[in-house]
């Protein structure tokens, strides 16, 4: 089981370092990795709170999210998920 968990920790790790750009892999890497707050990363990084959302979540045009971390690693790793 152990070795199940380091396989798939190296795989979301891989698709962090892989399908997304610099500027939301630091934001990704600083909010689940280390911790911080969107407020903490937003400060550390200088920008509002309200760059680091959209970096990570993304922006919603017309319903419809697009460019945010979460999705670029979700579809990066839908072979993980089993039906």
């Amino acid at each position: 089981m152990k070795g199940e968990f380091e396989d798939l920790d190296q795989q979301v790790r891989h698709a962090v370092a892989t399908a997304l750009t610099d500027k939301q892999r630091e934001a990704i890497e600083l909010f689940f990795f280390e911790g911080l707050s969107q407020s903490e990363i937003a400060r550390k990084l200088g920008v509002s709170q309200q760059v680091i959302q959209k970096r990570i979540y993304g922006a919603n045009r017309g319903g419809v999210v697009i460019g945010g971390a979460l999705a670029r690693l979700r579809e990066a790793l839908a072979h993980l998920v089993t039906s």
